[in-house]
C-alpha cells in the first residue's frame, strides 16, 4: 500500500536504503510506492549517538532490524537478550521492553521501534540502573554481529 509522507523544509527521511533531504523552502510531499522501510528525521539515529545511553543502544539495534527487514535473522536472539538485560537494569521500564519483544516476535519491527522511541524519553525519568557497578549493555558483540 502506498505511503504518502510530508517532509518539512530541510527535513530528512530514510527510504529504501537512501537518505532524502528536502532542500526546498516549503514542505514536500512524497508518495512511497514500494514496500520499503521509511523513517522520518526524528526517528533516525546515527551510529555516533548509539552509545549515549543504554536506551539509545537498544533503539539503534531496533532501527537496524527495521531498516534491514529483521525477523528470523541471526541477530534477533542477541537483540532480545540485550533487551532483557536492559529490563533487568531498569525494572521500571520492563513493561515497555516486554511490549517491544512481543512486537519483534510478531514481525512488527516498526511498532517495536516506535515503542523504543518512547523508551529513550522514559529512560531519563526512570531510576538509575539497579546496581551502581552494573556493566553496560553488551555492545562489543553487537558491533561484530552487525
Amino acid at each position: 500500500m502506498p505511503l504518502k509522507i510530508r517532509i518539512k523544509p530541510e527535513g530528512k527521511i530514510f527510504a529504501g536504503g537512501a537518505v532524502l533531504k528536502n532542500v526546498g523552502t516549503r514542505p514536500a510531499e512524497l508518495l512511497i510506492l514500494s514496500d520499503s522501510p521509511v523513517l522520518r528525521d526524528d526517528y533516525m539515529m546515527n551510529i555516533d549517538k548509539r552509545d549515549e545511553s543504554d536506551a539509545s543502544n537498544i533503539y539503534f539495534l531496533l532501527q537496524v532490524i527495521y531498516l534491514f527487514k529483521g525477523k528470523g535473522q541471526p541477530v534477533d536472539d542477541l537483540v532480545i537478550n540485550t533487551l532483557k538485560s536492559f529490563a533487568s537494569l531498569y525494572p521500571a521500564l520492563a513493561g515497555h521492553v516486554d511490549e517491544i519483544v512481543q512486537h519483534l516476535d510478531a514481525g512488527e519491527s516498526f511498532k517495536a521501534l516506535r515503542l523504543a522511541h518512547k523508551l529513550l524519553a522514559d529512560e531519563k525519568g526512570a531510576a538509575a540502573p539497579l546496581q551502581d557497578n552494573a556493566e553496560p549493555l553488551p555492545d562489543a558483540a553487537l558491533a561484530t554481529a552487525l
